[in-house]
């Protein structure tokens, strides 16, 4: 016995389980209000949404009840088994027929599940339990910047890399792009647990190089002299071998002669990969992305506008929560975001947001972000408090998981990002999605219980 479980109940941080019933109440009241219908006004009709979802909360509660009774030694004990279980949900799924576009769910009459959501528990687990028994590699304080060095950090860390690729490239092949980019939320538990700063930095200039390639993918401009048209990618390309003669000549005339060499390498490494990421991103956006998603981005980045096409959904969701004011309407009084209207397009999933802001105004707002900011900084404050390193490592994991999606789903819905189908964690219609976050706190609220007895 490790205490037995009353002093394991005992442990139990109830203030993070307190903030849990909180939010699915008030998700579960703001989904009612946003498909409400006369003609089906009860709570618990399973035929609605919000019938659906006190289901799915049911079903969360009863696996959190299981959570909670059994060791926390055998829940690390099964995370690569509930890993590779997932992913070979992740496999089947490309077999079924697709749904608005993508083989993302698994149907059972009208319910369905979305393997790619529940996914994230396993990976979190997989990482959490590699991570723990295999730390990063020490690196320098200031490391250095070189293809060679990026290709030793790759070698040394291939087990980490393959838990994290194989679950993207299968939702890639759903295709699921919102889902790959929550999996990216797991560099910043990488870097907390010692990877150096430059790959959090290689990986920001990444990020700028895609979007600009993105930005000037189908223009064209003149070269001035010699009169030659050239497309956006042989544009950066051009810009990006100026850029790289630039720092050459910084290099030759300000370096000293004994130190050029390893810099000289470091540039030559710097505009190949990027030249070849240039070339990558062009690629995998013409093949992974659907229409509907590469006119999300192109809207996002302002290379088209139309605001009663292709950018209604933006547009009627910043009017719903402008329409707010600094009050709100009050519960159930939306004029824009409520079934009857119509106006804001999957108002109580993607868009959860404009109901709630339509509602409650601004202070409505201002308080749903302070709220799960605390709840951010709530799981950030348990995973500092661990002895294991396996259950810090999994809170990380819960809380860059819960951060994309928050700063997704809100900046969808005041058009800072792209619509992708992220959902409000724990506060948009979904099953999958509320058994993913349910399962995601459960196991960390069990975990942390045992931080006084668990020191692996």
């Amino acid at each position: 016995m490790r205490g037995g479980n009353d002093k394991i109940w005992a442990d139990v941080d109830w203030v993070l389980v307190g903030m849990y019933f909180l939010v699915v109440v008030l998700g579960v009241s703001n989904v009612y209000s946003s498909v409400y219908n006369p003609e089906k006004p009860g709570l618990f009709n399973l035929e609605t949404e919000h019938g659906k979802q006190i289901m799915w909360i049911g079903i969360a509660l009863f696996i959190g009840v299981i959570i909670m009774i059994v060791d926390g030694s055998l829940i690390r004990k099964l995370s690569f088994w509930a890993y590779g279980v997932l992913m070979l949900l992740l496999v089947l799924v490309l077999f079924t027929e697709p749904i608005n576009g993508a083989k993302s769910w698994f149907g059972i009459g009208s319910f369905g599940i979305q393997p790619s959501e529940v996914a994230k528990v396993g990976v979190c687990l997989a990482l959490s339990a590699h991570l723990a028994e295999n730390p990063p590699p020490k690196t320098p304080l200031v490391p250095r910047i070189s293809i060679t060095y990026l290709l030793e950090l790759v070698a040394q860390n291939w087990k980490t890399v393959t838990i994290l690729a194989i679950p993207s490239l299968l939702v890639l092949l759903q295709p699921d792009a919102g889902t790959f980019i929550i999996f990216t939320s797991f560099i910043l538990v990488l870097y907390r647990e010692g990877y150096a700063g430059n790959v959090l930095l290689f990986l920001l200039v990444a990020v700028i190089i895609a979007v600009i390639t993105l930005i000037v993918a189908d223009s064209s401009f003149m070269l001035p002299l010699l009169k030659i048209k050239m497309g956006g990618k042989f544009g950066i390309i051009l810009a990006l071998l100026f850029i790289g003669l630039a720092f050459y000549l910084l290099i030759r005339n300000f370096v000293l002669k004994r130190n050029r060499g390893g810099l000289y390498r470091a540039l030559i490494g710097s505009i190949i990969v990027s030249i070849l990421f240039v070339n990558f991103v062009e690629w995998g956006y013409s093949t992974f992305l659907d229409d509907h998603q590469k006119e999300r981005i192109e809207l996002l980045l302002g290379k088209t506008e139309d605001p009663d096409g292709k950018g209604y959904n933006v547009n009627r969701a910043k009017a719903a929560i402008g329409s707010g004011g600094f009050a709100g309407k009050g519960y159930q009084r939306a004029t824009l975001a409520n079934a009857s209207q119509k106006h804001v397009p999957m108002q109580s999933t993607d868009f959860i947001f404009c109901t709630w802001s339509e509602e409650r105004g601004f202070l409505g707002s201002a308080f749903l972000v302070i709220f799960y900011c605390i709840l951010l900084i709530k799981i950030v404050s348990v995973a500092e408090r661990q002895r294991s390193r396996y259950t810090r490592i999994f809170a990380y994991c819960v809380a860059g998981i819960f951060f994309y999606h928050f700063m997704i789903n809100v900046g969808m819905g005041i058009g800072l990002a792209p619509v992708i189908g992220i959902p409000l964690p724990l506060f948009s219609y979904g099953g999958s999605s509320v058994l993913t976050f349910s399962l995601l706190l459960f196991i960390l609220i069990k975990l942390d219980s045992e931080r006084k007895i668990v020191l692996q």
